[in-house]
């Protein structure tokens, strides 16, 4: 399964934007589902504000742990 049709799924399973997009990459890279989970819930609805998407939000996160080695 894709990464795209990963995020499409959680975000079918009522996850939001954020969650969806950083758990369908976040397995992969070592870090479990569950945790990958609570870490995005507060980024979506654009960080429930409205602003930021929080899909950008879940790749921006994952993008910055890779640079740094995190995972």
């Amino acid at each position: 399964m894709s990464h795209s049709e990963k995020a499409v799924e959680y975000y079918s399973n009522n996850f939001n934007c954020s969650q969806s997009v950083f758990t369908a990459f976040a397995t992969e890279l070592g870090i479990d589902e569950k945790l990958a989970l609570k870490l995005g819930t507060d980024f979506g609805g654009g960080a429930r504000k409205g602003e930021l998407c929080g899909a950008v939000a879940g790749a921006l996160i994952l993008d910055e742990m890779i640079d740094e080695g995190i995972c």
